[in-house]
């Protein structure tokens, strides 16, 4: 009877051993939705960041799995996904007040705040009226395109910019190919990496080479379902990136040739205020922001 006591309490320790055991290996699960709009230049950027910043985590918090999910989603439906956080709990979006505040924001710009720049994608044959352009004001003369659900509508629509509006990207396309709007602001991997996806099917489509929009809203990782261990994870992993130069590293890897093809350095740049960018945005951290100079 001892004996079988004593069996029953090994077991029972064995048990309670391998549990705390999985617990201890147990990995963080991370999902990314990788939006289908994404260009192919920021999802190759995004990706390689991600992956660096959580290796940079592993020897402080251990194991981590990393899936992208197969869901395509409009940014309404992405953000309900995410509160659920079962499908998809990460993202890489440009921010809003909403997103910062129902989901949990790394505030450190993915890309240095370089999609804050945006060029837009016109009709070639009607440059010369955009290279007249001198003022905002001048700018107001001439609609642009814009999605529905994107968070810097709403600052096109403040500052008076003229919109028209619809739910996709490729709809954009085809509103500009039939002259319904007159220039596609896009940040500046897309406009490239779009002008040359689309070309052979709008042969006049080109990136607009005089100026640029400032839209103070960076883009950052977002977490979803309230997963707090996840976002401090990221964050940590972010920092070390920042504070070893894999940050910048990354950022010039991936974006100098772009830079440079966009001609950023020569555009005239027009600013536009945001006033739903929140107060914890990390202006002030100069390590965080690329200015072309």
């Amino acid at each position: 009877m001892q004996q079988d006591r004593w069996w029953l309490t090994w077991a029972w320790v064995v048990l309670a051993l391998a549990g705390l055991q999985g617990q201890a290996c147990a990995a963080d699960v991370y999902i990314i939705d990788m939006n289908s709009s994404k260009s192919h230049f920021n999802n190759s950027h995004v990706m390689r960041l991600l992956n660096a910043a959580l290796e940079a985590s592993r020897s402080r918090y251990g194991d981590y799995e990393l899936k992208v999910s197969a869901l395509h989603m409009e940014r309404e439906r992405l953000l309900q996904e995410m509160l659920k956080g079962s499908n998809v709990n990460l993202s890489g979006q440009v921010t809003s007040a909403e997103w910062e505040t129902k989901l949990i924001p790394i505030r450190i710009p993915l890309d240095k705040g370089l999609s804050c720049y945006r060029i837009s994608l016109i009709d070639g044959r009607k440059q010369n009226l955009f290279s007249a352009v001198r003022t905002l004001d001048d700018l107001k003369q001439y609609s642009l395109g814009a999605g529905r659900q994107w968070s810097s509508t709403g600052i096109y629509r403040q500052a008076g910019l003229p919109l028209v509006e619809t739910n996709s990207t490729l709809g954009l396309h085809h509103m500009l190919a039939a002259g319904r709007f007159q220039h596609f602001p896009r940040a500046i991997d897309e406009a490239i990496y779009e002008q040359a996806a689309y070309v052979q099917e709008f042969p006049t489509l080109t990136v607009e080479r005089s100026f640029a929009l400032y839209i103070p809203a960076p883009r950052y990782f977002f977490i979803g379902g309230q997963q707090q261990r996840l976002a401090q994870r990221l964050e940590y992993g972010l920092q070390r990136l920042v504070a070893d130069g894999r940050y910048d590293q990354l950022f010039h890897q991936f974006y100098d040739g772009l830079i440079e093809q966009s001609g950023l350095r020569k555009r005239r740049i027009f600013r536009l205020d945001n006033p739903e960018l929140s107060p914890l945005t990390p202006l002030d951290n100069k390590a965080y922001w690329y200015v072309p100079e």
